[in-house]
C-alpha cells in the first residue's frame, strides 16, 4: 500500500516536472521569436556557413533575419546580412536571370543598410567584403573601396581589437590590389598579418602577398 502511494506521488511529481519543462520550452521559443539580437546572431551564423559553401545554410538564415526585420525594420545589421544572403542565393542559383535578380536584390538591401547606419562598422565591413566578392559585371569595386577607406579612417581604429583590425587591413589590401595600387596593397596586407599573426585573415593576407610576388 505504501509503495503504491509512493509510486502515485512520484508519477504526479514527474507529470508536474514535465509540464513545467514544456512551459519553459515554450517560453524560450517565444523569447527567441521576439529577441532581435538572438535572431540576428542565428542569421549571421547561417550566413557565414553559407558564405563558406553550405548552400542549405543560406536558406536557413533567411527566416531569422526576416523575423528580426519584421520586429525592427530599421535594424541595419540584419538588413546587411540578409542582403548578403540574397547574393549568396544568387551565387547558388542555376538560371542566369535568377542569379541576377537575387544579386541585385542583395545589393539593394546592402546599400539601404549603409544608408540606415553609415557609421556602423559591421554593416560597412559586410557590404565591403560582399562587394569585393561579386563578379566585376556588378561594378561594386568602387563601393568596396569607399567602405574600406571609411573604415581605415575611423578615429577609434587604433582601439579596435586585433582580429577586427586585421580583417579591415586584409580586405582593404585586397581592394587596393584589385585597383592595381600594389604598394598600398602590400602595406595593408602586411599590417593585417602584423595585427593578428595567427588569424584566418592573416593567412589570407599571406596568400594575397604571395600572388603579388608572383606578379613581378
Amino acid at each position: 500500500m505504501i509503495q503504491k502511494m509512493f509510486l502515485s506521488a512520484l508519477w504526479s511529481f514527474l507529470l508536474c516536472v514535465t509540464a513545467l519543462g514544456q512551459d519553459a520550452v515554450k517560453e524560450l521559443e517565444a523569447k527567441l521569436q521576439n529577441d532581435v539580437a538572438t535572431l540576428v546572431l542565428l542569421g549571421k551564423t547561417f550566413h557565414n556557413q553559407g558564405k563558406a559553401g553550405n548552400k542549405d545554410a543560406v536558406d536557413k538564415g533567411f527566416p531569422y533575419l526576416d523575423k528580426a526585420l519584421q520586429i525592427d525594420p530599421s535594424n541595419a545589421v540584419a538588413l546587411a546580412y540578409r542582403g548578403s544572403l540574397w547574393t549568396l542565393r544568387g551565387r547558388d542559383a542555376w538560371w542566369p536571370f535568377t542569379k541576377m535578380k537575387h544579386v541585385e536584390k542583395g545589393i539593394d538591401e546592402l546599400d539601404k543598410a549603409v544608408e540606415i547606419a553609415p557609421d556602423n562598422i559591421e554593416v560597412r565591413i559586410t557590404r565591403g567584403i560582399n562587394s569585393m566578392n561579386l563578379p566585376s559585371m556588378f561594378k561594386r569595386h568602387a563601393t568596396a573601396m569607399k567602405d574600406f577607406a571609411y573604415l581605415l579612417k575611423i578615429p577609434g581604429f587604433s582601439h579596435f581589437d586585433a582580429p577586427l583590425q586585421s580583417t579591415i587591413y586584409c580586405w582593404s589590401g585586397i581592394a587596393f590590389k584589385q585597383d592595381n595600387q600594389i604598394d598600398r596593397a602590400k602595406e595593408l596586407l602586411g599590417k593585417a598579418i602584423a595585427a593578428a599573426p595567427d588569424s584566418d585573415t592573416a593567412r589570407k593576407a599571406n596568400e594575397e602577398l604571395k600572388t603579388l610576388g608572383e606578379m613581378k
